[in-house]
């Protein structure tokens, strides 16, 4: 009989904050995500061994591990932009008038 059982990750993007870079300090969107390690058997994931949370900078790339309780507070602060609002639909295009072509020119007087 044979056992097959392992370790697996999984990530969860929690927000989306505007906010200072611990690293770079420039202001930019910060990820706030959450990484899950589940021991599995079968490939199915059965007890859950681990979660950290991190922020991720998008201008530099620089990811750094917070506790839980920043964590949900970054993701209280994104409010109703969190990425479990729907978004909403795109406005109609618009018709463009384009301006009349100006008139040829004058032909040349005198023989």
């Amino acid at each position: 009989m044979f056992l097959i059982f392992g370790i697996k990750r999984t990530a969860r993007r929690l927000a989306t904050v505007f906010s200072l870079c611990g690293h770079c300090c420039s202001p930019a969107a910060q990820v706030v995500a959450r990484r899950s390690t589940w021991f599995s058997l079968f490939f199915i994931p059965l007890i859950p061994l681990r979660f950290t949370y991190l922020v991720t900078c998008t201008l530099c790339g620089v990811s750094s591990k917070v506790d839980k309780a920043q964590a949900m507070q970054m993701v209280a602060a994104a409010g109703p932009h969190a990425p479990s609002v729907t978004p909403t639909p795109a406005p109609a295009p618009l018709d463009l008038q384009l301006p009349a072509p100006p008139p040829p020119p004058a032909p040349p007087l005198g023989p």
